[in-house]
């Protein structure tokens, strides 16, 4: 995780719903490989499988889905609003 990223939101929702996950240290990774999952090198970024994600609220949209159990129209909207709300309000205080 990164203190100057949204990295934190990310792990902070993996801790909260129990989910596994590893953490990369970004001094070892070639930000700049074609197989980085951001094409501009930042960070967050996720590599699930087949799937690479960046972006947080993209990243925690895809999780919520796969993992944490929104599974319908209404929980997508549920979860929709705290990513964005997350990603606006926290971002002056935070990050």
């Amino acid at each position: 995780a990164s203190s100057s990223s949204r990295s934190p939101l990310i792990n902070w929702y993996l801790e909260e719903i129990g989910q596994e996950y590893e953490m990369v240290d970004i001094r070892s990774v070639d930000r700049s490989a074609s197989s980085f999952p951001n094409p501009f090198g930042q960070i967050p970024a996720l590599s699930d499988g087949d799937v690479q994600l960046f972006e947080s609220g993209a990243i925690l949209l895809y999780l919520a889905q796969k993992y944490g159990g929104c599974d319908s129209p209404e929980a997508l909207a549920a979860v929709s609003k705290w990513v964005v709300w997350a990603n606006a309000a926290l971002d002056p205080i935070v990050f």
